[in-house]
This record gives C-alpha cells, sequence and structure tokens, in this order.
C-alpha cells in the first residue's frame, strides 16, 4: 500500500517538473503613448518572459529544449507550442504566462506503414524529416501539428489533435508529391496555414522554402474530405505585377503562409515582407504600395525603428469596427532585437496604402539570441474592446500585451463570408444577388456601383476593391486582380 502511495507522488512530482518555471513574469517597462485621433488605442504589456528581461534564460525557463519550439498558436486563452524533441504540446495560460499540464502526442503521429526495403513485410516508418514541426488552430478550434519535408520524396503530413489524450487523426498524407510535380525537386515546407474547418470546408496550404522556388502548394478539404492532389500556385515574381516579389527567386528560410480565407493569403517569408496573395498567384497588395510604413519614427520619438525581413509572422484583427494588423518586425540582429509592429488599417478595405504605425514593441525588443528557424509569431483574440496580443519568438521568449480600443461606435457591419466573390474574364461575380455593390480602383476612386445585382463589369484590367453589402445590411469588402 505504501509503494503504490510512494509511486503515486513520483508521478505527480514528474508532471509538476516538467512545467516547473525558475523565473517569474515580467512585464514590458516600456510606455506606450495612446494612439488613435482621440486616443483611443492603448497598448499594456500584461506579461512577458525574453531573453531581455532575463527571465527565459533557464531550460526551466524555456518552451523546449533549443531549436525545438518552432510553432505556436492560440485556443481558447491558451498558448499552444509545438515541442518537437519531447513530441508534446506546451501549454501556456495566456491570462497569466503560466505554464500548465502539456499534452503529450501519440507515438504513431508522423508513421506510415510501407513496404520494407527486401520488400518482405510492412514496416513502420516515420514521415519527413521531422515530425512535431509546426501547429496551427483551423477557425473551428480544431489543433493541427504538421512536419517538415525537404524534397518532393518527402511525405507531407497533416494531424488533428485530441486535446484530450493526445490521439490524432490523419488529415493530410501526400506521399507521392514527386509523382505530382516531378519538376519540383527542390521542395522543402517548414510551416503550415489553415483556414476554415477541416472537418468540413478548409483550405491548408504550405510554401516551398528551396531555392529556386517561387511557390506555394494549397490542399482543399470538402466535406472533411482532402483532395487528392495539392493546387500548385506559382507567385508572381515579375517587375511589372509582382513588385514585392519582383526578381526573387526564393521565399528565404522558412516562409509561412496564412490563409485569410479561401482565395486569399499572406506569404511571409526570410527574404519577403508580409504580401497579400490571391489563389493565382497575384500580388494584391503589399509594403511596395506604402514603403514609409517601414519606418517608425513614432513609438520613441526621435528614433527611426526600421522594419526589415528576416522573422516570419502575421496576423490581422478587427476591434469596434477598426481594422489592425500586428507582424514581426525585427530579426535578432537588429534595433530593437526581435520586435513587432502593430498597424491600424484605415478602413474596412485593409489596403496597405493607408496603414498607420501604431507602436513597435517591445521597445528593448525580445532578445537577440539566433533563431534561424525565422519564428516570431503574434496570435490575437478579440472580446468586447480588447485585443489579446500573444507573441513568441523562438529562443528569445514569449507574452501577452492587451490592446484597448475605447469610443469607437460600429459604422458599418463587416464579414467577408457572407458574399464570396470570383472574376471570370472582365466579370466580377458575387456568390448572391446583394443590395448594393460598389468597385474602386486602387487609388480610390469609384469606377462601378449598381444595386440588385449578382455581378459587375469591368472594362480595365487592374486590381480592385469590391464593396458588396447584402440585403440583411452586411458587408463583404474583397480585392480582385481582373487581367
Amino acid at each position: 500500500m505504501k509503494k503504490k502511495v510512494l509511486f503515486g507522488f513520483a508521478l505527480l512530482c514528474g508532471v509538476f517538473l516538467t512545467n516547473v518555471m525558475a523565473a517569474e513574469p515580467s512585464v514590458d517597462p516600456a510606455t506606450y503613448a495612446p494612439r488613435g485621433a482621440n486616443g483611443e488605442f492603448t497598448l499594456a504589456s500584461k506579461w512577458l518572459y525574453s531573453a531581455k528581461r532575463l527571465n527565459y534564460k533557464v531550460a526551466a525557463d524555456l518552451i523546449a529544449p533549443a531549436n525545438t519550439a518552432r510553432g505556436m498558436a492560440l485556443k481558447d486563452g491558451k498558448m499552444l507550442f509545438i515541442d518537437r524533441s519531447n513530441k508534446r504540446i506546451v501549454v501556456v495560460n495566456g491570462t497569466t504566462g503560466v505554464k500548465e499540464a502539456p499534452i503529450n502526442l501519440a507515438s504513431n503521429l508522423f508513421t506510415y506503414m510501407g513496404r520494407n526495403k527486401a520488400n518482405t513485410a510492412d514496416s513502420l516508418w516515420t514521415a519527413g524529416l521531422w515530425g512535431f514541426q509546426d501547429i496551427k488552430v483551423d477557425n473551428a478550434g480544431n489543433v493541427l501539428v504538421g512536419n517538415i519535408i525537404t524534397s518532393n520524396t518527402g511525405r507531407f503530413q497533416v494531424w488533428k489533435v485530441d486535446m484530450n489524450t493526445g490521439a490524432g487523426t490523419l488529415v493530410i498524407d501526400q506521399a507521392n508529391l514527386a509523382t505530382l510535380y516531378p519538376l519540383a525537386t527542390s521542395m522543402r515546407f517548414d510551416a503550415f496555414g489553415v483556414w476554415g474547418d477541416v472537418n468540413s470546408k478548409a483550405v491548408i496550404m504550405a510554401a516551398n522554402a528551396a531555392n529556386p522556388a517561387m511557390e506555394v502548394y494549397r490542399w482543399e478539404i470538402t466535406n472533411g474530405v482532402v483532395a487528392a492532389a495539392p493546387e500548385l500556385i506559382e507567385l508572381d515574381n515579375s517587375e511589372a505585377t509582382g513588385a514585392d516579389f519582383a526578381k526573387m527567386t526564393n521565399l528565404g528560410s522558412a516562409p509561412q503562409v496564412f490563409p485569410l480565407d479561401e482565395n486569399y493569403f499572406y506569404v511571409d517569408g526570410n527574404a519577403t515582407f508580409p504580401t497579400l496573395v490571391d489563389r493565382n498567384g497575384n500580388v494584391v497588395d503589399g509594403f511596395s504600395k506604402n514603403v514609409a510604413a517601414l519606418k517608425d519614427e513614432i513609438t520613441i520619438p526621435g528614433t527611426t525603428l526600421t522594419m526589415v525581413t528576416a522573422q516570419n509572422g502575421v496576423a490581422e484583427f478587427e476591434v469596434g469596427g477598426k481594422y489592425f494588423m500586428v507582424m514581426a518586425s525585427s530579426n535578432t540582429d537588429k534595433v530593437p532585437p526581435s520586435a513587432f509592429r502593430l498597424f491600424q488599417f484605415a478602413d474596412g478595405n485593409k489596403a496597405f496604402s493607408g496603414l498607420t504605425c501604431l507602436w513597435t514593441f517591445p521597445q528593448e525588443g525580445m532578445g537577440d539570441v539566433s533563431n534561424t528557424y525565422r519564428v516570431a509569431m503574434p496570435c490575437v483574440e478579440v472580446s468586447g474592446n480588447k485585443a489579446k496580443i500573444h507573441v513568441y519568438v523562438g529562443e528569445n521568449g514569449y507574452g501577452m500585451y492587451e490592446m484597448t480600443v475605447a469610443n469607437t461606435p460600429v459604422d458599418q457591419i463587416f464579414d467577408n463570408s457572407v458574399v464570396a466573390v470570383t472574376v471570370s474574364g472582365k466579370t466580377i461575380n458575387l456568390s448572391e444577388m446583394v443590395s448594393t455593390i460598389n468597385v474602386y480602383n486602387y487609388a480610390g476612386q469609384l469606377i462601378a456601383r449598381d444595386s440588385k445585382v449578382s455581378s459587375v463589369d469591368i472594362d480595365a484590367s487592374g486590381l480592385y476593391i469590391v464593396k458588396a453589402t447584402t440585403v440583411n445590411g452586411i458587408t463583404a469588402v474583397h480585392k480582385v486582380v481582373i487581367k
């Protein structure tokens, strides 16, 4: 009887020790001046573990052993980190910064059955170079984990995880990329992105990190079934129409894809700034339209903080009818090292040309410890008039900032999912008849307006903003390219 009690106590201690923290959470000591026309935007550090704060230094503080926590996601106020060394999900309370019990993942994840080399029996094989590489949460709250492949002979897998048991359900098992794309011998997936609900309708995407390769692969899931083959999207890197990727031969190391819906996604790689792209690979928007936004001269008066490529991570969010974007803004060797930048869009069109810098944070950065896998991930949850901005920079720490938006009545209700927009030739087609449609060119000029229609014809090629309002008064805003 005593032996059983002691054994149980040892197990409890083992669980506790895997989550013990040697340091206490700190806060960013900087003060962030209110922004907005009437000072209605405020930003405050709630808690922070960082190399700069000296509380993210020893093993007990770290999310995982060095170089092995390469992805972060957010679900129900919990920060989720994938630990490829221990094959588990590390869980952090997003409100307090305290580690909770990890989710140990089932041993069959990132494996498959295949014939042995002698072709005499089936054997258990490991998929890809590394499993347990990236983690994302879809719009329905499903937690997904993915692996790395380094050529078109690799087996790319994405698994859905049961957060209660650690068991996995295979979502993507792509073993025939060499057959589908025999010319794409230079192929490397480090991360993936997801939009939708993988149990019903979703899109999963991965950017190719190899050189030469300016491409993204897209898997479509319909009725819970993934398409047999991914769609190859070649990114426009021409000088004429692909300015943000012009003359580039690859995206740089560890590129990320962040799908916004079925047709649009951000690409962010070591060699790029976040760039908005459509399903046909057209560059829709990017910092080439607003180079001035790369310089922040407002966070620290008298000091210019220049945003650079190298770290990969971006997120859009909306609070009280206002639209924002947060992204990685500096590498570990820049000033400040490993920081983020928060922008406001001018309106629901969410055009880069209307970006206004609000703050670069932390002002001192997170730290300058080398992070060769380029993860600098922001994830945002919005509740009421507050946005909780959770940030993670590999090897340098993690934290949570809270942005409050006061006195911002909602003038219009936006929901881009209510109306889908497609282009056929010079015709813009809507998924339903709408109350009104307004089409603007990129200079903001109204070039077409109609009511009670489901399509509109445009004469000239170019980039357009489509604002369609349903009979229920909900407005969808989409960017389209007409060739």
